[in-house]
């Protein structure tokens, strides 16, 4: 639990670095859930939406990391408030990236040939995107609330996005052999189902900052410590 500091404005500081990543959190998980509304109804006007969206998500990390810069030049913080700062400006990285690859689901949804009967795939794409979102969510009030051990609930969640994205790839390459004239079809999907993937890793990311800001270090070599 952080303390309170002497210089009210300091606190002030810290919790509007922390709300800001708060939006910039919201906002990310809002352009995966609606990514996911333009897959399922390959509707590329709603695509076309969080595409220009991702600005958003971007000049909020800009203004995350010049106010983390401006608490690091003149509060110098020091101990869990210095890795609060580190670990916000980490975050947004994080938030950033996970932002882009919800556009890039998006920009691949026109790949898609909209009689092609894809709804298993689908169906699997956006399991993972819920669980995605479900995780950006749960890892963002771990954040909030400095929540270690939520932290790491949600970092053992992704294991459930790699098997759905194992067992995806190995069904797109099947139909890709058996139906090769719609091959730019099945490739858009696992480009699609790719970027789920890498959105569940920047989440176990986002995890591991916050284990680093209560305990002052990270996972070791992927692996939750024994400690814990």
């Amino acid at each position: 639990m952080p303390t309170k500091h002497i210089v009210k404005s300091y606190d002030e500081d810290l919790n509007l670095l922390k709300s800001k990543l708060s939006e910039m959190g919201k906002e990310a998980a809002d352009q995966i859930s609606q990514a996911g509304k333009a897959l399922l109804n390959r509707d590329g006007g709603l695509a076309d939406v969080v595409i220009v969206c991702d600005e958003k998500v971007n000049v909020l990390q800009q203004e995350v990391e010049e106010f983390g810069i401006q608490i690091l030049a003149t509060r110098q913080p020091l101990a869990q408030d210095l890795r609060s700062v580190i670990a916000g400006l980490k975050i947004a990285s994080e938030l950033e990236r996970i932002a882009d690859y919800a556009a890039n689901i998006a920009r691949h949804i026109a790949d898609l040939d909209h009689h092609l009967d894809v709804d298993q795939p689908v169906a699997a794409i956006l399991e993972m995107a819920e669980l995605t979102n479900g995780m950006l969510t749960d890892v963002m009030d771990a954040f909030a609330k400095i929540d270690v051990q939520g932290a790491i609930a949600v970092w053992h969640r992704d294991e459930n996005i790699d098997h759905i994205y194992a067992d995806l790839l190995s069904d797109l390459r099947m139909r890709m052999s058996e139906d090769p004239d719609n091959v730019r079809s099945f490739t858009g999907l696992i480009f699609i189902a790719r970027c789920c993937e890498r959105i569940g890793d920047h989440i176990t990311n986002i995890a591991e900052n916050v284990h680093y800001i209560e305990q002052g270090k990270t996972y070791i070599n992927g692996k939750v410590p024994l400690s814990q």
